[in-house]
This record gives C-alpha cells, sequence and structure tokens, in this order.
C-alpha cells in the first residue's frame, strides 16, 4: 500500500506541475474556456467508473481520490488537447486587427511587486478575452495604442494560434 501511495503522490505531483505547461500553452491559444473545464469534469467522471479500483489500491479518502482524478485526467486531456493543437499547427498565418478592451500592468513575484510587466486585453471573437504580455520597452507604445494586430495560425483541432502580436 505505501508503494502505491508514492506512485500515486508522484503521479498527481507531475501532474500539478504540467499545469505550468498548460498555462503557456493556454495563452497562446484562443480557445474557450468551457472546453478545459469539459476536460476536468471528465475527470470527475472518471472517479466514478473507477471509485472501486481506486479504494484498493490508494488509503486516501473519497474527497482526495475525486481530486485526484479530476486533476490527472484534466490536467493530461488538457495538455494532450492544447498541446497536439499547438505542435501540429498550421505553418499558414492570417492577421486580425483587434481592439483593445483594456490596458493592465502585472505585478511581479512575492518580493518584487514593484516590477510589473505591461499587458493589453483584448477580445476574441469568441466575445472572451485574452491577455497578451509586452516588454517593459512597449510601455509608451501600449498608452498610444488602441488595437493589437495578431498574427494567428489554424492549430490541428481548430483552436487558433496566436503567432505574434504588434501594437496598432
Amino acid at each position: 500500500m505505501k508503494k502505491n501511495s508514492i506512485i500515486l503522490n508522484s503521479i498527481l505531483f507531475g501532474s500539478l506541475l504540467l499545469n505550468l505547461a498548460n498555462l503557456k500553452f493556454f495563452e497562446q491559444t484562443l480557445i474557450r474556456i468551457e472546453y478545459l473545464i469539459v476536460f476536468y469534469l471528465i475527470g470527475f467522471l472518471i472517479y466514478f467508473l473507477s471509485k472501486k479500483k481506486l479504494s484498493t489500491i490508494s488509503n486516501w479518502n473519497n474527497f482526495n481520490n475525486i481530486f485526484f482524478c479530476i486533476v490527472v485526467v484534466g490536467t493530461n486531456l488538457t495538455t494532450l488537447c492544447l498541446g497536439l493543437n499547438l505542435l501540429f499547427a498550421s505553418q499558414k498565418t492570417m492577421v486580425e486587427s483587434l481592439p483593445i478592451v483594456r490596458k493592465t500592468d502585472i505585478p511581479g513575484t512575492k518580493y518584487n511587486r514593484s516590477k510589473r510587466t505591461p499587458a493589453i486585453i483584448f477580445e476574441t471573437k469568441f466575445n472572451e478575452t485574452k491577455r497578451v504580455e509586452f516588454t517593459v520597452n512597449h510601455k509608451a507604445q501600449i498608452e498610444k495604442a488602441k488595437m493589437i494586430e495578431v498574427e494567428l495560425s489554424e492549430g490541428l483541432f481548430g483552436f487558433e494560434i496566436i503567432r505574434s502580436a504588434k501594437l496598432k
């Protein structure tokens, strides 16, 4: 039972780390958040399908087993979808000009709050917003900009990938 616990903890920890990759993939992809929520709900469904098996190999309670299934299945499905979409994206690109909804600064890490990264938030064609970060050198350009010009390419699953962004 102890060996199974170490394996399950390692799988859970690995999945939590994989969410860092998912964050980068998500930043580059124009995808509705509902799709990603469905992946995590599939993890919830997997729990009910594997409840008996999990109880025999795990000494965790039901809440921990549900959390395990949601995180592991949801994270891996999200990585698979977003990663393959990005990896096998078309090289053909198109340029779109989109309106800037808001200009903001992202605070730095815990002990570097004063170091701020400029960012803009623009509206996608799904009537959702997407954030793009810029370097500090672009601060003056950001203040003047009204539109953002994004270079997009179609991903494997039809979700568009942001290749580059320019301020207009």
